[in-house]
């Protein structure tokens, strides 16, 4: 039986920009918490307490000193060191700030589900999707570059379902009826640039797996290229078969990591991929400038995703993460362009030939152990979530 595409689910009739990690992005986020009257929500893995997270939240201070009701939801894992000061200040101008979920569920020592999405919305009007949390390492630092990242901004139809998707994950039951969500948007509009989009959700609690199947019919539909940028690689045997499939019907593929990682586990885990992937015709680019954080992809000018979603099972099955699917070839051409660009200027390509010569008995060794260490550790994993869902239906 054929597969109904998920593509019929793009919506047209939005404008979307594309934003770099740096200036760019933390510049457009302010500027729109700036012009909020109505409403924010604003999600993220991260908020640091240094000079970019501070500028972040004084923004989201003075929105809600104005009148603006502001909704403020950090994961509790990822933002777990700032100082009781800081978070007074946020809680006494008027935001609802509350972290997202405990580490670890006491009932059956269950982990917990992450907040991995990074997520601004504005008044219904216009949302932020991208993989950059709010951090200077995000930003960059005189002398140190910024970490590579990508967001896009859109304003359209889709902005009724990413506001669903953020108040369902701010309303908890336990939450105040005065604190909870209940911003409507009654209309819409349409802008002449009439992009087709969609926001992707992962949330395997909620049966919602689309960022992961799109990643799956974008490498069964795929004919002449694709792009991979991904920070944290460790698909799955299916994934792996996928882009062997694509490699075999001649699809040419590119996919580009970090050359130093902030997680060396996990570099050494995909290294020990690399063998796979270039016997496999699949090319392998390392980023050089500084670490990448990227988890994008283009496929045939045609189709790209931006977001915040890893090709591995931490981002299958133990967090939230949204991404935005754009369908338009005139943006996936130019954002193709980018990426092109950053592999010719800002990359080395890993050979099989290359890669053999550097490695020794004991980086295999290491390699193995990584890979089989974090492949156990998401299976342990896969296993709870699945017990704590099926308890749940």
């Amino acid at each position: 039986m054929r597969r109904r595409s998920n593509l019929n689910e793009y919506k047209g009739g939005h404008y979307v920009e594309l934003l770099r990690g740096g200036e760019p992005f933390f510049a457009a986020v302010e500027k729109i918490i700036n012009e909020a009257k109505h409403f924010i929500h604003f999600q993220t893995y991260i908020l640091d307490e240094d000079e970019t997270g501070i500028r972040m939240a004084n923004a989201l201070i003075r929105a809600a000193k104005r009148g603006v009701r502001t909704y403020l939801l950090l994961d509790a894992y990822g933002t777990k060191y700032l100082s009781k000061e800081f978070i007074d200040s946020i809680e006494n101008s008027g935001i609802l700030f509350r972290f997202f979920s405990p580490t670890f569920i006491t009932k059956g020592f269950q982990l917990s589900l992450r907040l991995h999405s990074k997520v601004v919305m504005v008044d219904g009007e216009v949302a932020v999707i991208g993989g950059m949390n709010f951090a200077n390492r995000y930003h960059g630092t005189p002398g140190k570059k910024e970490w590579l990242d990508f967001a896009v901004l859109f304003k359209g139809p889709e902005c009724v379902h990413t506001l669903s998707i953020l108040k369902k994950l701010w309303n908890k039951t336990f939450i105040p009826k005065e604190e909870r969500s209940h911003e409507i948007v009654q209309t819409h509009k349409f802008y002449r640039e009439d992009i087709k989009l969609k926001v992707l959700l992962n949330n395997w609690y909620r049966n919602k797996m689309e960022i992961w199947r799109s990643y799956r019919e974008m490498f069964r539909m795929a004919q002449n290229k694709m792009i991979i940028f991904n920070s944290y690689f460790l698909p799955g045997r299916n994934e792996r078969k996928l882009m062997k499939n694509a490699g075999l019907r001649g699809v040419d593929i590119s996919v580009v990591f970090s050359a130093e990682s902030d997680a060396p586990m996990f570099k050494r885990a995909t290294e020990f991929l690399y063998d796979f992937i270039l016997r496999n015709k699949i090319r392998i680019y390392e980023y050089l400038p500084s670490n990448l954080h990227a988890k994008v992809a283009t496929v045939d000018g045609k189709w790209s995703t931006v977001g915040s979603y890893n090709m591995n099972h931490l981002s299958d099955y133990a967090s939230v993460e949204i991404n935005v699917g754009i369908l338009d070839e005139k943006f996936t051409g130019k954002f193709d362009d980018i990426l092109t660009d950053i592999i010719k200027n800002d990359c080395r390509e890993v050979t099989l030939e290359e890669f053999n010569r550097r490695r020794t008995w004991f980086t295999k060794v290491n390699g193995w152990f990584s890979y089989q260490t974090l492949r156990l550790l998401m299976r342990i994993m896969y296993q709870l979530t699945s017990k704590k869902k099926s308890k749940t239906r």
